[in-house]
């Protein structure tokens, strides 16, 4: 459920969950990478993989609050639900057009995804009646440092490594003595580091493939290469030190989940879990982890 806006304008709280903690591999367990945090009365949204409008619904979110999107980089795995949003939003009364940052070519993007929608846009104002003006989308293509301040709530970027995708980005949210950092895609970063003093909650990637398998699959070894393994990860926490830790855009190949975890464990002795669909962390004086209730 959607934090009450009076709990979540505490100026000592903030709730993040995590909406989809997947890849590109279809999954009905794990959609595509989104992050929604609320503070401030502001709810935020970090990527938007496939299937982030259901979970929200799930959430009981309303589509309407979704004002602010934020984009870590342009594969198409964290963009691709980006015109679900929009569209879904607007139907469903957001006011107010709809801010999406990100970096160089998310304004040729929202452009083209906006002429592809056109003629449904036209019609729905035509003849349902919709505001046209809180049909438009604002993109914002953004730079390293503070790219959002309202209501006491910052959001600052910070470049990652995930190259040859160049520029990709990392978030920091602050909200009174609160903070989370998002890593985005990327391999160890030194500027994520640098980014995440004194942090409540990182929420990063994990990529863990089996020796054997990677020795002989070229591709994945390919794909290894720009993001972070649990030895990077580990050298991450211990530099870090967060209150605690979630892996999300999860890409486990040939080892078991629990087995990345206690891989990890051996060498940091934090708080970090493995992140799933709609696990949820409300962050005050203390951390309390909500796994989302399954039937």
């Amino acid at each position: 459920m959607l934090v009450a806006y009076a709990s979540a304008s505490h100026a000592d709280f903030m709730k993040v969950t995590l909406l989809g903690t997947g890849s590109p591999r279809p999954s009905v367990d794990r959609y595509g990478p989104a992050v929604l945090v609320e503070a401030g009365g502001k709810v935020l949204l970090f990527d938007v993989g496939r299937g982030v409008v259901q979970r929200l619904q799930m959430l009981d979110v309303p589509i309407s609050e979704i004002q602010q999107v934020f984009i870590t980089h342009l594969h198409s795995d964290h963009i691709s639900a980006l015109d679900d949003v929009w569209l879904t939003g607007w139907i469903y009364q957001r006011k107010k057009p709809l801010n999406v940052y990100g970096p160089d070519g998310i304004q040729p993007f929202v452009k083209n995804m906006q002429e592809t929608y056109e003629f449904d846009a036209n019609l729905r104002h035509q003849y349902a009646g919709l505001d046209p003006n809180a049909a438009k989308v604002v993109a914002t293509s953004i730079k390293p440092g503070v790219i959002f301040s309202e209501n006491g709530v910052k959001v600052t970027a910070f470049l990652v490594d995930h190259k040859p995708v160049d520029p990709a980005y990392g978030y920091r949210i602050d909200f009174g003595k609160r903070s989370v950092v998002i890593s985005g895609d990327t391999t160890y970063s030194q500027s994520l580091v640098d980014h995440s003093t004194g942090i409540d909650l990182l929420v990063h990637e994990i990529i863990a493939i089996k020796n054997e398998i990677l020795d002989r699959n070229p591709r994945l070894q390919r794909i290894e290469r720009y993001h972070t393994d649990p030895g990077q990860l580990t050298q991450v926490l211990n530099a870090v030190k967060p209150r605690v830790a979630v892996m999300t855009h999860v890409i486990v190949v040939g080892v078991s989940e629990k087995s990345v975890v206690e891989e990890i464990n051996k060498n940091y002795s934090g708080e970090i879990y493995m992140g799933e669909d709609l696990m949820s962390f409300e962050i005050g004086s203390s951390i309390k982890v909500i796994p989302y209730p399954k039937n």
